[in-house]
Parts: structure tokens; sequence; C-alpha cells
């Protein structure tokens, strides 16, 4: 067995290898984090309500459903690099089209453009990285993924205040930045990945085998996607200013990375859905708080960071909670099928929390969230009272993956599914097997599957 140093070594060797990915990755995050906050403001500064706003962005979350869907098909038929070529270009024109073109119909179709693009590029991105690593170095990508990610979007986001999002220099600046991230990939001397997966799995069966995970997985990235994209239309029709608006958006990505180790290591000492529904609930209470907190008080933008905290890190917990009861032969099929239902929260938070907002007022987007979190809690609570849990000595590791509202829910891909397996490799050689029907038998396979 290769030791810690040996490990650490290969690491940075793997890192050093997919360089110029991460460079692309980079400029491609902050280029469409500076766009994500920039439609909200052009709009709110054209008369563009936050109900058809939620609809720009559920159109644009579509977008991502369809790249996850339509992209692997072009990539057998002219290869990565080109496929990457074609979706940057085309998304940074999306960016400048949106500039000209100040109408709800037009946001719409061209940001799920802009989305179905996007998706595309994190496809091939993951992907391409994935296959460059090990079992030993795919925790430490993952991990440099997930800061290049995050990082590059509160970057992006950040950069609003050097300009105007009445003018075309901010939307310039978007377009040229994910225009220059081709230039490093296309020139990296990487070998194109193999083909994506497409083993699939039934979202019925999925639910039926642990409904927990699949609802779960609805709800919270509802509450993710809210934050990522619903976050800088509270923040206008609370009358923040720009630089306000841009603390108060990038506090929650920032928030996202804090606490993903030590609650996925809760979750591994402890029984996970409880874990999962302790932090379901401090997610609800911190929502209740930024309700009755006033926009204009700067511990707003604290309690957002905190809120972001916990609530991202619930995806990585129920994706690691299906795995647990996901039988080891369909973990890769089950992966996608998470997609799915992720992509199901993701397309309906900006569409109800909007309607919500221009119904109710700003403070509705907390209060929206209170409620999802809030009713997530609550079926977590009966679904530890009607099936017995997994022992604690038989749970998959939690790895740190993101909510992927946004990027990365609707390209998941052989990224997540990877690990999922090495999650499986790593463990004992026996593995319990539990009858669905009768969650209180358990019995052990002979077969050294495992």
């Amino acid at each position: 067995m290769s030791g810690p140093t040996e490990i650490r070594t290969s690491a940075i060797s793997s890192l050093l290898g997919v360089w110029a990915l991460f460079l692309g990755f980079a400029l491609l995050q902050v280029g469409t984090g500076l766009q994500r906050i920039l439609l909200p403001l052009r709009g709110e500064s054209e008369g563009i309500g936050a109900g058809a706003m939620g609809v720009v962005m559920a159109v644009h979350f579509a977008g991502y459903l369809a790249g996850a869907k339509v992209i692997p098909i072009a990539l057998t038929s002219v290869g990565h690099i080109r496929v990457f070529a074609a979706l940057a270009s085309t998304g940074s024109t999306a960016v400048l089209v949106n500039a000209v073109l100040v109408t709800t119909p037009s946001w719409s179709l061209v940001y799920f453009v802009s989305g179905l693009c996007n998706a595309g590029v994190f496809v091939i991105l993951e992907s391409w990285l994935n296959d460059r690593a090990t079992n030993e170095t795919r925790g430490s990508i993952l991990g440099v993924y997930m800061m290049v990610m995050m990082g590059g979007t509160a970057g992006g986001q950040l950069l609003l205040n050097l300009g105007s999002a009445d003018g075309l220099e901010l939307f310039v600046l978007s377009s040229v930045l994910i225009s220059l991230a081709v230039v490093p990939v296309t020139l990296s001397a990487s070998t194109a990945p193999p083909m994506p997966s497409t083993e699939k799995m039934p979202l019925r069966e999925l639910y039926r085998t642990i409904p927990s995970a699949v609802v779960g997985i609805v709800f919270c990235s509802f509450s993710a996607a809210a934050a990522s994209s619903m976050a800088a239309v509270f923040g206008t029709a609370s009358g923040m200013g720009t630089g306000r608006i841009t603390l108060f958006t990038s506090a929650a990505v920032v928030g996202a990375v804090l606490l993903q180790v030590p609650l996925g290591s809760l979750s591994d000492r402890y029984p996970r859905r409880a874990v999962i529904l302790v932090v379901s609930s401090i997610s609800c209470g911190l929502a209740v708080a930024g309700a009755l907190t006033p926009s204009s008080h700067l511990a707003l933008i604290g309690l957002n960071l905190v809120f972001g905290a916990f609530v991202f890190p619930l995806y990585g917990q129920f994706v690691a909670l299906a795995n647990d009861w996901v039988p080891p032969e369909k973990r890769v099929a089950a992966a996608s099928t998470l997609v799915l239902a992720s992509s199901l929260g993701a397309m309906a938070a900006p569409m109800i929390i909007g309607f919500t907002m221009e119904s109710f007022g700003p403070s509705a987007y907390f209060w929206t969230l209170a409620i999802i979190l809030g009713l997530l809690a609550l079926y977590l609570a009966y679904r530890t009272r009607v099936r017995q849990p997994i022992p604690v000595e038989r749970q998959t590791r939690f790895q740190p993956v993101l909510a992927r509202s946004g990027e990365l829910a609707h390209s998941v891909g052989k990224w997540v599914m990877h690990p999922l397996a090495g999650w499986h490799s790593r463990r004992d050689d026996h593995e319990c097997e539990v009858d669905d029907r009768h969650p209180s038998h358990w019995t052990w396979p002979t077969d050294g599957s495992g």
C-alpha cells in the first residue's frame, strides 16, 4: 500500500498534469459568476420583477439539464476539445446578446442556451479530471476543483464593483473571461478522456430503495439553487447597494466550503439521517433568522455565510445516504438518477421564490427557504421512525460534493460516479444487504463482493 508521502506526491503530480484544465475552469467560473449577478441587477434597473427573473433562472437550470442529456451525444461525434471550444464560444456570445436584448423572453431563451453550454463544459471538464485521477488522488483533485469552482464564482460576483450593470463593460468582461477559458484547454497536451457512462436507474426504483435521499436531494437542491440564483434578486428587491449585494451573494458561496468536511465526518461517525436532520433543522432556523433580520443590517451577510455553510453540504450527505442503501452494482446509475432529482428542485426554486417575493415582499425569500427546509426536517424525522438506519460501521464514506444546483448538479457524470464506486472499494469485504420491505431484516453476503 502506498504511504502518505507517495500519495501526496502522486496528488501533486496529478494536479500539475491538469493545471491547464483548472486554469480554464477558473476563467469560466469567474465569467459565469459575474454574469449570474449581472442579470438580476440589470433586470431590476429595467423594471423586470422578481417573478420574471425567477422564470429566467428556472429556464437557465432547464438548460443545464438539457445540456447534461445532449452533450454526451455530441462528444461521441466530434470529441471533447472541439465540443468544449464550441460551447465556451457560444456561452460567451450569449452574454453579449443578453446585454443588448433586454426582455424577459429573450433572456429566457438565451440563458437557456447559456445553461446548456455551461452544463456541457462541466461534463467535459469533470470527466477529463476524473480520467486523470486515481483512487489515491481523486479526493485531492476534487478538493481543488471545489475551491476553484466556488472561489471563481465568488470572485466573479465581486467583479461587479468594477462597473455598472446598466452598461456594456461588465457584460463584455464576462464574455472575454469565458472566451479565454478556451485557450488553456485547447492548448493542453492532455489526451481526451473516454466517453461518459450511460447507465441509468429509474427514479421510481431509486425512490423505492431510499426515499429519504430522493426527497432530500430535491429539497436541498431547491435551497441551494435559491441561494445561488435568487440571492441577488433578493438583494435588489431589498434595496441593497451594489457593494452590499456582492458581499451578500458571495458570502453563501464562501460559506459553502467551510463545513463540508466537519459535517461529513459527523455523518460518517453517527447515523447519517440523524445528522442530516440536525443540519436541516439548523438551516431552517438560520432561514427564519434571515427573514427576521433587516436587510440593511450587516449581520445579514454573516448570517448568509453561515446559512451557506450548512445548506450546501446537504447534497453530499444525501448522495452518501443513497450510497448506503443502493446495491453496489447500481451505484453508478443511481448517481445519474440523482441528477434528475436535483434538477427538479433546482428548476422549481427560482419560479417559486420569485412568485412569493412578488406576492409577499423580499422577506419571502428566506421564509420560503425556511418552509422548504422545515418540511425536509419533518420528513426526515418521519423516516427515522418508520425505517431502521444502516449501522454506522456499514455506512459509506462521505465525500465533499457540493450541492450542485447550478454548476455541478446537472453535470454529475463520472466525476461523482467514480467516487461513489471508490467509497465501496475502501470498505470492508462484506456488505450489509437490506430487504427494503423488511428494514429490520439484515443479511450478509458470502460472495466477497465489495
